[in-house]
């Protein structure tokens, strides 16, 4: 029994280089080189060859500094007729009118990072140099909007920072092209080894006056932004697969590529042996990807005796696993994700 499942998800390190310094990156450790262009055309043409569709995500590092193999590869995937969703998730700092615009017309989904407001996006993700980082990020924010064009914001969450969440509604609002946030529990790996997730009473907390300051705003403004979490639950509601379809690594659809073309279970488990599963050269490893699925899927098996789990879809098995290699549930990621379950019915039922 050889075969395993066609790759769902690729995401291409194209660099570990960053102009940022975010105090929780779980990327910090990822050496500080660029992958090479013949790796990534392979990993892509790797990913394609299946005919199935898949996505495919720029990663880093910050990923636009490698803007001309982001093109590069853009047009592989066009060339080729793969049937490929393309992301960037990007720190917003080197998004200029022309990248937007390039992205925007090949398809490519823009998703730009941000914590809230300017004093706590200085503090949690400050720039190499020394200047703004919620400067650098609002640049990008108005070469976008200037473009006409929509973007998504993820916030990552600690426990130091979690108070100052109802920022990143304001923010939404303020730049004026967001349509949909999402929040990222801080995950123990790189720089977040030294910091700590929030609990589940002020992750839920802080999430109310999110979600009620969100609210207040819409009526002002008239515009609507979607939370990922609540578009997931509306997906599993109406009919979606409640096994864990999120994680593909469990599902053994994942091929997550370092600089160095080496593939790994997922991002957040780069640079640990326990979780490689072969290189872009030699391909995946199908006892690896069977041997390191069916232990994630062992790992997360308390999700199925929770009651919230058909709307939830199971936890991050990168957030369970602490910076000691013990695998735990991530209180704060349970309680965001009963949240707006409960948020979702409440306006549905």
């Amino acid at each position: 029994m050889n075969s395993i499942p066609p790759i769902r998800m690729l995401v291409l390190t194209l660099t570990g280089r960053c102009n940022f310094s975010c105090r929780y990156c779980y990327a910090s450790d990822v050496d500080a080189v660029d992958m090479d262009e013949e790796t990534a055309v392979e990993a892509v043409m790797m990913a394609g060859a299946s005919g199935e569709r898949f996505l495919l995500q720029f990663s880093g590092g910050e990923p636009l500094l490698r803007f001309p193999l982001i093109r590069k590869l853009v047009h592989v995937v066009e060339e080729n007729h793969f049937n490929a969703q393309m992301q960037i998730q990007t720190n917003g700092s080197l998004l200029t009118r022309d990248i937007g615009r390039f992205l925007y017309d090949h398809g490519v989904g823009i998703g730009i990072s941000c914590d809230g407001r300017p004093s706590v996006m200085d503090r949690t993700r400050p720039v190499k140099d020394g200047s703004s980082s919620s400067k650098a990020a609002a640049r990008g924010f108005r070469h976008l909007a200037e473009e006409g064009i929509g973007t998504g914001i993820t916030c990552v969450v600690t426990d130091d920072m979690v108070n100052d969440l109802p920022g990143i509604a304001d923010m939404a609002h303020f730049y004026g092209n967001v349509h949909q946030v999402g929040f990222d529990i801080l995950r123990e790996q790189g720089r977040g080894e030294s910091l700590h997730e929030p609990s589940a009473r002020d992750m839920e907390k802080a999430l109310e006056a999110v979600y009620n300051r969100m609210a207040m705003l819409e009526k002002v403004t008239g515009r609507h932004i979607h939370f990922t979490q609540e578009d997931r639950v509306a997906h599993l509601y109406g009919g979606g697969n409640h096994e864990f379809p999120q994680c593909y690594a469990m599902n053994g659809e994942a091929a997550f590529v370092d600089v160095h073309g080496v593939i790994y279970a997922c991002s957040s488990l780069m640079g640990r042996e326990t979780y490689r599963l072969g290189t872009v050269k030699t391909g995946r490893d199908p006892d690896k990807v069977r041997e390191v699925g069916a232990f994630i899927k062992k790992a997360m098996s308390p999700c199925r005796s929770c009651e919230y789990f058909p709307l939830c879809g199971g936890g991050c098995f990168s957030r369970w696993l602490d910076k000691e290699g013990r695998v735990r549930p991530s209180d704060a990621e349970c309680a965001m994700k009963k949240f707006f379950i409960r948020k979702y019915l409440e306006k549905n039922r």
